[in-house]
């Protein structure tokens, strides 16, 4: 199981006033109604996967700037969600923009249909569990 945050996954450059690692890439601060939304269906899909057997961690995430230093400083917020699938052949994370469930390893599912998406990744899961 790979253990490594998003953070460090994310492109790195080195600030060169002060030698601190700034990400290239930060992600977009939400609005709490559309994270709210967010987390709403990424538990329905929670749900769905947990009624398959097929063992989630729902992620709240919230980027907390602190730099005292500079003014203006990127904002502080809610960040997306995300929901870490834990399975046999390895785990995988889903985010939705509330159109689509997107998980990392490249496959999307209609978001409207959570139980449609749970039965598509259960199903891979259960392959995995009878080769």
């Amino acid at each position: 199981m790979d253990r490594s945050s998003t953070h460090d996954q994310q492109p790195h450059t080195r600030d060169h006033e002060n030698g601190q690692r700034v990400t290239s890439a930060s992600p977009p601060i939400l609005a709490e109604s559309d994270a709210a939304r967010r987390m709403l269906l990424l538990a329905e899909l929670q749900a769905a996967l947990a009624t398959l057997g097929v063992r989630c961690v729902l992620a709240r995430n919230h980027r907390l700037v602190l730099q005292y230093s500079r003014s203006p400083c990127a904002p502080s917020g809610l960040t997306d969600p995300k929901l870490h699938i834990f399975g046999p052949d390895g785990s995988d994370i889903a985010v939705t923009d509330g159109i689509t469930f997107s998980l990392v390893s490249g496959r999307q599912f209609p978001a409207s249909d959570p139980a449609e998406a749970a039965a598509a990744i259960g199903h891979r899961q259960r392959a995995v569990l009878q080769s």
